[in-house]
């Protein structure tokens, strides 16, 4: 029973990924006779210029949103891909560590590890830009040694 139990959290991780990819929103309306893979790549998301980052992650109830630490970092743009290196605290204070990934349109995708722990996890998420007010949302699935979970973020550039 435990062998169906894995596999079946497995295929549950395969088709959230796929529910995520496919749920990736076109923010841009291309006429067909006008179709250049340059201008979808370059419209895919608003250009943003290197900076900082910092926010809160946390969880999701059904009573809503359980704040569980702050985040923060660096990122590097490059037209339509950027780079990102940052820290991750718990506000209980019982865990931080490190978290470094890549940004292609609105999907970001990366690693994550906890302090003093050699080992690194992955993380896979959509993120939404709110330029006029500096700020983002993300949702990210986080795959974990013994699980996978969801993850929020809301902060400001």
């Amino acid at each position: 029973i435990k062998e169906v139990y894995v596999n079946m959290k497995k295929i549950l991780v395969v088709i959230g990924i796929c529910i995520v990819l496919a749920a990736m929103p076109m923010t841009t309306a291309l006429p067909l006779f006008n179709l250049r893979p340059i201008n979808i790549i370059q419209n895919a998301r608003p250009a943003l210029t290197n900076g900082t980052f910092n926010g809160e992650y946390a969880m999701k109830n059904e009573s809503g949103y359980i704040p569980l630490g702050v985040i923060n970092g660096t990122y590097e743009s490059w037209n339509w891909t950027a780079s990102f290196v940052g820290t991750w605290t718990a506000y209980e204070g019982n865990a931080s560590g490190a978290l470094q990934g890549w940004v292609w349109g609105h999907l970001f995708y990366g690693t994550y590890n906890t302090t003093g722990s050699q080992e690194s996890e992955w993380f896979i998420g959509l993120y939404r830009l709110n330029t006029t007010e500096n700020t983002f949302k993300a949702g990210a699935i986080l795959f974990g040694e013994d699980d996978n979970f969801i993850r929020y973020a809301i902060g400001s550039l």
